[in-house]
Formats: C-alpha cells, sequence, structure tokens
C-alpha cells in the first residue's frame, strides 16, 4: 500500500509542475520545485535527527546492561564459593576491558556523558598475591 501511495504522490509532483511550467512559466516550476526539495530536505533531516536519538538511546541502554553485568560477575568473584578462582577473574578482566572499549567508543560518537570508573584489577591482583 505504501509503494502505491508514493508513486500517486510522486506522480502529482510531476503533473503539478507540468501544469504549473504550461500556465505560467519555468520561474514558476522552479519555485515549486525548490519548495518540494526543501520540504524533503526538512524531511529527512527530521527522521535522521530521530534514528540518532534512538541509536543513542539503545547504545546508552547497551552500556548499562555491560555495567550490570561487570558488577554481576564481581558479585559472584566475592562469593565465598569462588574467590580466587582465576577464570572468573579472567571473565571480570575481560568484561572490563570491553566495557572500556565501549566508552571509548561513546566518547568518540556520541554526545552522552560517560562515568568512568577506575580500574580495579591491580587491587585485587595484589590480595590474590599476598595470600
Amino acid at each position: 500500500m505504501r509503494p502505491v501511495i508514493n508513486a500517486v504522490i510522486i506522480l502529482s509532483v510531476i503533473l503539478n509542475g507540468a501544469l504549473l511550467i504550461y500556465l505560467f512559466s519555468a520561474l514558476s516550476f522552479f519555485l515549486f520545485a525548490s519548495i518540494v526539495i526543501n520540504v524533503l530536505l526538512v524531511l529527512y533531516a527530521i527522521n535522521s535527527v530521530r534514528l540518532k536519538n534512538e541509536l543513542e538511546n539503545d547504545l546508552e541502554a547497551l552500556y548499562e546492561e555491560m555495567g550490570a553485568f561487570t558488577d554481576h560477575l564481581d558479585n559472584i568473584h566475592s562469593l565465598e564459593m569462588y574467590y580466587g578462582d582465576q577464570n572468573l577473574q579472567n571473565l571480570i578482566s575481560h568484561s572490563r576491558q570491553l566495557i572500556n572499549n565501549m566508552v571509548d567508543f561513546q566518547l568518540s560518537y556520541s554526545n552522552a556523558e560517560v562515568e568512568i570508573e577506575p580500574d580495579t584489577d591491580k587491587e585485587e591482583e595484589t590480595t590474590e598475591t599476598e595470600e
């Protein structure tokens, strides 16, 4: 249904332009064409801004989910049963590295504010070696 409506609109614009040239002059046609092009450019700009905002919101949600995942891993790692497990420690380090890469991406391509947390891997490594 949508392609039919688009075809009718395009045909209407072409016929109206031809009618303007026939009845008045080429100047009226160019004025009409300019108005149509400007309206289309404004609609394109509005759509682009809307898509950019949706992308930023989706990326922000993704960053929050990654942060929650890292916090969840930290909580599991701090349980007595898993404390000091090297596999979990590697998974935590990898998730933090992934979050740092995502923060770098966000700083490069987004206007959103980013909270940068200090890396605590060094503190955890020193506690493991002291035991």
